[in-house]
């Protein structure tokens, strides 16, 4: 096996870790990618297999808790021959995303990699967002420094999934808060997205150029809209208006889920103001909302 150019990536088979693969298969063929999954057998793990120099592997459900146990376990792979590893962590709590994060970052350390891929957060160029979901993140990133393993932290503003008709259904009482309890009051204030194949784009571009590109910061975003302009595009692609929660509920979560109370918070006060301009000399794929959503619905069929 060549090891000089192999990644390891915990959260493959999510949307951030597929869009990577995807991404780095596509740009730089000769890297192997590891791809590790709790179900194989799942489709999205047999679509990964599919792409050249991707293995995917068979994990425990704890894996992101005892990483150090999944390096140890890699077949025909020894320490000091993984080139870089791909680190992404779906929200469950503030807790677990700096235990997983931390986790992963020392195990890396101690197995000899060469270049960390961290997905974090967009901070608004804050010191201190007061946002604690957001905060975690760079609580990881602080980790990471720490240890002087070779980074390069992913800083994604909002995702353009939450404004799709798919979306869960926590996002859309999250969306609701912003349009009608938010945003009303501001309505010129522009709300930054991202295209999650983009984050994927970004964390391949960072694995080909090294942790010294960007000074290993790389903010994320694709366009900048007020809601009355994303709620313009979406009737456009899809011919309706954004499906909404019940006004109460969305009431009661800004005032009672500190989480949803925060983002809210965070958006009035500060918000993000990533510079795209510059970003598409570097990332010139960079999808805007109306791209993405047409190209979301001729994929998924609605």
């Amino acid at each position: 096996m060549t090891t000089n150019k192999t990644i390891v990536a915990f959260g493959a088979t999510g949307t951030q870790g597929t869009a990577m693969i995807q991404a780095l298969t596509s740009l730089d063929p000769s890297w192997i990618i590891l791809a590790l999954t709790r179900n194989p057998e799942s489709s999205a793990s047999k679509r990964l297999a599919s792409l050249r120099g991707v293995k995917v592997i068979k994990v425990a459900e704890n894996c992101m808790e005892e990483p150090d146990k999944v390096f140890a376990s890699l077949e025909g792979v020894r320490k000091g021959e993984v080139h870089g590893v791909f680190s992404v962590q779906g929200y469950e709590n503030d807790k677990n995303m700096v235990k997983f994060g931390v986790a992963i970052a020392d195990a890396a350390k101690d197995f000899g990699v060469k270049h960390i891929v961290y997905s974090s957060s967009q901070f608004g160029g804050l010191e201190d967002t007061g946002f604690a979901s957001l905060e975690v993140k760079r609580k990881v990133e602080i980790h990471i420094k720490s240890i002087g393993l070779p980074y390069t932290f992913l800083r994604p503003v909002q995702f353009m999934d939450i404004w799709t008709p798919n979306t869960p259904f926590q996002f859309r009482i999250g969306r609701t808060v912003w349009l009608k309890h938010t945003f009303t009051s501001h309505p010129d204030k522009k709300l930054q997205l991202v295209s999650p194949r983009d984050i994927g784009i970004g964390a391949a571009r960072a694995f080909i150029n090294g942790p010294g590109w960007k000074d290993g910061v790389v903010d994320l975003a694709g366009d900048a809209l007020t809601t009355r302009e994303i709620e313009k595009i979406y009737k456009d692609v899809w011919g309706g208006s954004i499906p909404l929660a019940p006004f109460f509920m969305a009431w009661s979560a800004k005032r009672f889920v500190p989480i949803v109370r925060d983002f809210a918070q965070f958006f009035v006060e500060s918000g993000w103001n990533v510079d795209i301009d510059e970003l598409r000399k570097d990332i010139p794929e960079l999808e805007d909302y109306e791209t993405y959503a047409r190209r979301y619905k001729a994929e998924k069929g609605k």
